[in-house]
């Protein structure tokens, strides 16, 4: 939203003396006809450094990518990965995200593992059963 280096430090600064828990991180996608239609001052290795920046002075806390990172990251959204905990699946309030079965192929991609709720990992079987529930049901 056109913040300054300074501000998204400030801001982790603000959050770590909270002792928050969970950090989503969303990557303004700038819309035509909306106040902040003309921000775009986002480059992937900017929201990589970011990233970076909030595991180094949250080291504890869990760094979620939430909206935007398919625009901002583009190509480099796998990286992003060694950084957070998690990504947000799926489509946002108010843009569409990057298909599900595309972010589940580049977190396999990556060496990375899907957690179920209870902390274990699951089969890719297990995760494509309810992607083809959800994709018929709609």
């Amino acid at each position: 939203m056109g913040e300054s280096d300074d501000d998204v430090i400030d801001l982790a600064l603000a959050l770590r003396a909270l002792q928050v828990t969970s950090v989503p991180i969303n990557f303004l996608i700038p819309i035509a006809g909306t106040p902040l239609a003309g921000q775009n001052q986002l480059t992937p290795r900017r929201c990589l450094r970011i990233l970076c920046l909030y595991r180094f002075l949250l080291p504890t806390q869990e760094i979620r990518i939430a909206g935007g990172r398919e625009v901002h990251l583009r190509s480099l959204q796998p990286l992003g990965l060694y950084a957070a905990n998690s990504i947000f699946i799926g489509d946002y309030l108010t843009t569409p995200g990057q298909a599900a079965q595309r972010d589940f192929e580049m977190i396999q991609d990556g060496g990375f593992v899907i957690e179920s709720p209870d902390g274990s990992a699951l089969m890719p079987e297990e995760i494509e059963a309810p992607l083809n529930t959800l994709a018929t049901a709609s």
